[in-house]
């Protein structure tokens, strides 16, 4: 619905080697580059190279390449239309990318297409697992990327401990309700998010929880409402930085709205009419629209008036 997973991920051809190193070297390779937590972009698209471009740009990627070493780790992302998706994590921005961009992912998803979209999405949740666990969680010594960049291993032959990449699961959810006959959507925001962004209420499930538990948790913890009816809507891979966010829809008989755990700045009930009226004075800004919260709100508001979010003529939405 968000994010597009057509990629044949071939989990079978991780630990072949010499096979993935022939995909690599391939002139149909499409490589992603990452560098600094930024997505290397070309005229507002994500740049694909070949590896024949990798070397004109430094002959480190000519170095010999093992099973026990890769001077430039290597994340294999898998096959779409007969080309191998891989992504690099680059050590510097060379003279030959200087021309082009460096561009995070939330500001790439909000221009990209959906298939490029998710191979981002993928690659970041990958690359930001392997940033926290170069050490071995169970006896502290280093590790190094294997299984094409699906895993890891500790290096202390005592050890030898393999650690795979982990998501934290976290529910997000429209609360809903009716006011004096009228149906109403419940939006909350933080402190530390921009001035008049709201969106909908979301947190992390905890060990013991179903997800229909930790909607009700959560809502009575952030806004001191008691839900009923929650129903599954769909999920988002969401590297930010290893989420999995799962959304639901609820419903409350309740009114008053209570902070109860501080988390969130501000929450308030919105009519239809109310979020039109708001966001074309520029008092209230949605979630950005590649967002499983912006699906939740426009899901809403279009049961409610038949029109998408995108139709109210504000240049905030997106």
């Amino acid at each position: 619905m968000y994010i597009s997973q057509v990629l044949n991920r071939r989990g079978e051809t991780r630990d072949d080697f010499l096979r993935i190193d022939q995909l690599f070297k391939n002139d149909s390779s499409q490589i992603l580059l990452s560098h600094k937590g930024k997505f290397v972009f070309s005229e507002n698209k994500p740049f694909h190279c070949n590896y024949q471009q990798l070397k004109s740009i430094d002959p480190i990627f000519e170095s010999k390449r093992d099973e026990q070493v890769d001077p430039i780790p290597r994340i294999y992302l898998g096959e779409y239309q007969d080309f191998h998706y891989f992504v690099l994590q680059i050590p510097k921005l060379y003279d030959e990318l200087e021309a082009m961009q460096l561009i995070d992912l939330r500001s790439a998803a909000l221009s990209s297409e959906l298939f490029d979209i998710g191979a981002l999405f993928y690659s970041q949740g990958l690359i930001n697992w392997h940033f926290s666990h170069t050490f071995c969680a169970k006896c502290g010594s280093p590790s190094k990327l294997v299984h094409s960049g699906h895993s890891r291993i500790c290096e202390n032959p005592d050890c030898n401990k393999e650690h795979f990449p982990r998501i934290e699961p976290a529910v997000i959810f429209s609360i809903r309700t009716t006011i004096d006959g009228v149906s109403k959507i419940l939006l909350a925001r933080q402190a530390n998010w921009p001035e008049k962004r709201y969106s909908v209420v979301a947190g992390f499930a905890e060990h013991g929880e179903t997800l229909e538990h930790v909607v009700q948790r959560e809502a009575l913890e952030e806004v001191g409402l008691n839900v009923t009816n929650v129903k599954y809507v769909s999920s988002q891979p969401w590297p930010f930085p290893a989420s999995l966010m799962i959304g639901f829809t609820c419903e409350t008989k309740e009114k008053d709205i209570r902070l109860v755990d501080q988390e969130l700045e501000h929450a308030e009930w919105f009519s239809a009419e109310e979020m039109k009226t708001a966001t074309k004075r520029g008092d209230l800004l949605m979630p950005f629209s590649v967002s499983i919260s912006w699906h939740l709100v426009d899901q809403w508001y279009r049961e409610q008036t038949g029109e998408s979010l995108k139709s109210i003529d504000k240049p905030n939405i997106t």
